[in-house]
This record gives structure tokens, C-alpha cells and sequence, in this order.
């Protein structure tokens, strides 16, 4: 099936040329974001299509009022433009993994929705988690002021590199920064599988996290995409002590928004259908609703299986190191929303990881280049059933394979080899 990737918005799109011809650009930045806010996550857009190339190119030709004459050359600095980070979520763990590799890093805040300023408790923990570097939250009170505030500073400080890691309705990075010539600029293209402003610039370096999602953006871009790979630092490879046929146990990992609470692919479906296949437990790890947890124990007392064999463990500081001390043998990926970085460090550390793979999904979903063992790919809880079935057989041979997958592309070294490219 063919995807057309462009969003066309014609009617918002005809209306902030209007505005931008009559320099009303505060309005038009404001319809950009509605218009990306109330588009991007729906039902015609959201796995079909990525850029919105017409609202690109008018944040460029909005860009040009804040363009200076006399730019000096530039630092060594990086500025990441981003536009609020979090205490969870791959993409906040990204920003963090480059400050750490990068010195001279700085994160400039757009607070596009003002929660900041709403709440200053809630740069709390950004402000301790990255107390070695320069936070900055842009303070101003409109659209416009905002983008005006971000190109003085980047006037200010020069920086040799700006990264782009906003969210998808955002235009203040981009309004606020590219009439600022001297940067070499890269769009690290987080937003997955829907469609998010930035893409389609001239003059912006592309970068994804996956081998799939890179070659369409090479193809649909008609530019090179790099690939950025998701680092987790090494905690370790877990020994998996021997088992016996169907005793052992599983884990899997995920907020409430990759489960599904009700039909076959629910939680809870999953966890009986495994438990009345294997005599050890069902390890969840990550936050859960208390109602759920009851609903899933009920479920499966309901079923003559010992809800006391499901546990969870709640939110944890480290994936990693919880799951190499648990006793477990397999991971079994969330479904039906995979967890990309969860995988990655159930992979470092030796797990093999049974990810969910439905093929009915789009083109720009697929993820297999993420896995180390295609054939634990799975679609539906029979076919989950299956694949343990004969994956314990294996298991040795699959966690081997897993840890030489994870050292192959996610660690320290491909991250920075990744990064240099990036930051030149």
C-alpha cells in the first residue's frame, strides 16, 4: 500500500499564507500548532503520513523577518532546542545521552504550552538531572516573542550545531533558529509514526532511529537520513541459570499506553495464556492502574490460574538492572505498542526478546531492524504460545545472539560514532 507521507491542510494552509502576507505571523504560528495539534495524532493522518511540507515552508518564510546581516563565526557549542523533556520516555533519555558525551551542550526549553512558567516546580528535576550543564527556558509570553527570544540567543551564543528534538506541533525552533545561517542544523526525528513539523527544511541534516524509517525518509525526503542508534549504557549480561522444559519464568515492561486493557491482545489475555503454558511467573514491570492489576488477578483466578504468580513490580529506576537480577528467562516485548528502548536493554542484557510484529501494520511501523531474532516476532497470543514454545529450546543460542546484537549497534561506541557524525 502506497502512503502519501505529505499532510495536506489545505483550508489552514491558504489561511496562514493570509496571515503571513498581512505579517500578522503571531496568528499564523498559532493556527501551525492547532493545525498540527489537532491533525497529527488522528485517525487519517496518524500512520500514514509523516511531513507537513506547506507548514515547513512557511515557518522558513517566517524565519527570514529574524535573519541578521552580520553573523560571526561560529562556537564549538551545541545548542538542543527541545520542548519539554520528562522523567520517562526515550525521547527525554536521547537529550540526557547527549549532554553526557557532549561538554559543551546546551538545552534551550521552548515551553511551548507554558508549563513552565505555569509551574516552575517542574523544571525541578531537569534542573538537579542536568546541574553540569546550561538549561535555559525561553520566558516570553507569545508565539512570536518566543521565536524573537530564541534567535538573540542563538545570536548570542553562536553554537556550532543546533539539534532539533521538539515535539511535533512546535515551530518555535525552527521560526526562532534558521535565519541563523552559521549552524549546521539536524532534525533528530523522534516522533515515530506520525507526521511532525521540521522534516522537509532545506538545509536541515535528518536523522532516525531506525533502518526502516531512515529509508523511507531517504526515499520520500530525496536526502541521506542517518540512522542515530538508541544507546543504553552497559549494565551488564545477565546468567541465566539452566531450566527444565516449561520451568521458568517471563517479564515484560511498559506504562498502561502499550497494553491493551480488553480483547485477545489485553494484558491480561497474555499473561494467562503464557502462565498456563510455562510453571514459573509473569513479571510486569512499570506503572499500572491499581483497578487494572485487580482486573488482570481476577481474570485469572476466574481461570483457575494462581493470580499470585503474576507480579508487578511497579515503576523502576533501571530496566536493566532489574531485569538482571530477576528471575526470568525470556522478555516478551508489549503489545500492541512496542517498546523500542525497553527492548534494547532486555537485549544488552541477554534476554531474548519476543517483540510483537503485526503484519497488517503500515510501512512506516515496521521495526524488525530493532530485534536480533526476527523469528520471535509475533502477532497474536497463539502465535506468542509458539514462539516460547520453541524459543526454549534455543535459549542459549538466543541469548548469545541478543548480547552480540545490542554490542553490534546500541552501544557506547556506535552511539558516538553516531554522534560525531551528527555534531561535526
Amino acid at each position: 500500500m502506497e502512503f502519501i507521507m505529505f499532510v495536506e491542510l489545505k483550508d489552514t494552509q491558504l489561511y496562514i499564507d493570509e496571515l503571513i502576507n498581512n505579517k500578522q505571523y503571531n496568528d499564523a504560528l498559532a493556527n501551525i500548532v492547532i493545525g498540527v495539534h489537532n491533525s497529527f495524532n488522528s485517525e487519517e493522518f496518524r500512520h500514514k503520513h509523516l511531513y507537513y511540507q506547506k507548514f515547513d515552508s512557511q515557518m522558513m518564510e517566517m524565519s527570514k523577518i529574524f535573519q541578521s546581516s552580520c553573523q560571526r563565526s561560529a562556537q564549538a557549542n551545541v545548542l538542543i532546542v527541545v520542548t519539554e523533556l520528562y522523567q520517562v520516555g526515550g525521547h527525554s533519555r536521547v537529550v540526557e545521552d547527549i549532554v553526557d558525551e557532549v561538554e559543551s551542550a546546551i538545552i534551550v526549553l521552548t515551553d511551548l504550552f507554558w508549563s513552565y512558567k505555569k509551574n516552575l516546580n517542574h523544571l525541578n528535576w531537569i534542573l538537579d538531572r542536568f546541574k553540569n550543564h546550561t538549561v535555559i527556558v525561553l520566558q516570553q509570553t507569545t508565539l512570536l516573542l518566543k521565536c524573537q527570544e530564541l534567535f538573540n540567543l542563538v545570536n548570542r551564543l553562536k553554537p556550532g550545531n543546533i539539534i532539533y528534538m521538539q515535539h511535533h506541533q512546535d515551530p518555535i525552533p525552527f521560526v526562532g533558529t534558521l535565519g541563523y545561517s552559521a549552524s549546521r542544523k539536524t532534525l533528530i526525528h523522534h516522533c515515530d509514526h506520525t507526521p511532525s513539523l521540521g522534516n522537509t527544511l532545506d538545509g536541515v541534516a535528518h536523522v532516525d532511529f531506525t533502518d526502516e524509517l531512515a529509508h523511507i525518509c531517504s526515499e520520500k525526503l530525496q536526502r541521506e537520513a542517518l540512522v542515530f542508534p538508541l544507546y543504553v549504557s552497559d549494565s551488564g549480561l545477565k546468567i541465566f541459570p539452566e531450566f527444565d522444559q516449561i520451568n521458568f519464568s517471563v517479564v515484560t515492561s511498559g506504562t498502561g499506553v502499550k497494553f491493551a486493557r480488553y480483547g485477545d491482545l489485553s494484558l491480561a489475555s497474555i499473561a494467562l495464556r503464557v502462565l498456563n503454558f510455562i510453571e514459573g511467573n509473569f513479571f510486569h514491570i512499570g506503572p499500572i492502574d491499581p483497578q487494572w492489576l485487580s482486573d488482570i488477578r481476577c481474570y485469572l483466578a476466574e481461570n483457575n490460574v494462581n493470580p499470585d504468580r503474576f507480579f508487578s513490580l511497579g515503576a523502576v529506576e533501571s530496566l536493566w538492572s532489574t531485569i538482571l537480577n530477576l528471575d526470568a528467562h525470556f522478555y516478551i516485548g508489549s503489545a500492541p505498542v512496542g517498546g523500542i528502548r525497553a527492548a534494547v536493554e532486555a537485549q544488552g542484557c541477554g534476554y531474548p526478546v519476543l517483540y510483537f510484529k503485526d503484519e497488517a501494520n503500515p510501512e512506516i511501523m515496521r521495526v524488525d531492524s530493532m530485534y536480533a531474532s526476527e523469528e520471535l516476532g509475533w502477532a497474536t497470543v497463539d502465535e506468542l504460545i509458539e514462539v516460547i514454545s520453541d524459543a526454549r529450546h534455543h535459549h542459549r543460542d538466543l541469548s548469545v545472539r541478543s548480547r552480540k546484537f545490542y554490542q553490534s549497534k546500541f552501544s557506547i561506541g556506535k552511539f558516538r560514532e553516531a554522534l560525531n557524525c551528527i555534531i561535526r
